[in-house]
């Protein structure tokens, strides 16, 4: 959702070409953490069904791949929206 938000504001500010670009690669890079995330998880449930501390861990750093991307995708919305917020 805020992915859209994110493209339809580079729009509106009428970011240049490879700004629009750099944001496009990002939320898509960002969706794809986010479905790889969901993958690992759905076939770790499928190996196992009781507690196992070397899934939780397989578990946690597919979440933290998530968490890195996000913070990648602050990070390059920041850069390329922050002169066009104070200008």
């Amino acid at each position: 959702m805020l992915g859209i938000v994110a493209l339809l504001s580079g729009i509106r500010f009428q970011l240049k070409g490879i700004e629009l670009v750099a944001l496009c690669i990002t939320v898509t890079l960002v969706l794809m953490a986010e479905i790889f995330n969901t993958a690992v998880e759905m076939m770790m449930d499928i190996l196992t069904d009781a507690y196992n501390t070397k899934v939780k861990l397989i578990k946690d750093i597919s979440a933290a791949v998530v968490v890195l991307t996000c913070l990648n995708a602050v990070a390059v919305g920041y850069i390329i929206f922050l002169r066009k917020l104070f200008r």
